[in-house]
């Protein structure tokens, strides 16, 4: 009687374990959301709650959560080791910290970016 209780409380256990297997994997996690911005002007800072900040001087951010967007300039986050690129005129949110880095090229030109 208990070797019957005991073999369908382990078929039990291994049907759930193949449900929540299975349905875990069709719902991936997304870490970088990336938005196109056509025109900047048109760009709502106040409802992303974003802080204009001007830098001289090369940039280089430490686990950052949150969104970003760079004006003008190129530059790459860096997150488990992989460099992707930061692109002009996108706004990325990052669901997981990453490490930025901007470097200045043009000595004429000051860095421009959005930060939350």
């Amino acid at each position: 009687m208990i070797f019957i209780i005991l073999l369908i409380y382990f078929i039990l256990l291994i049907i759930i374990e193949f449900y929540f297997i299975c349905t875990s994997s069709s719902y991936k996690k997304e870490n970088v959301k990336i938005e196109d911005i056509k025109n900047l002007d048109k760009l709502d800072i106040k409802k992303n709650n974003l802080v204009k900040i001007i830098s001289d001087n090369d940039v280089d951010i430490k686990n950052y959560v949150g969104k970003f967007l760079l004006y003008y300039e190129y530059g790459f986050y860096i997150n488990l080791d992989n460099w992707n690129l930061l692109e002009s005129k996108k706004l990325y949110e990052f669901k997981v910290p990453v490490n930025i880095k901007i470097i200045k090229i043009n000595n004429n030109i000051s860095i421009e970016y959005l930060i939350n």
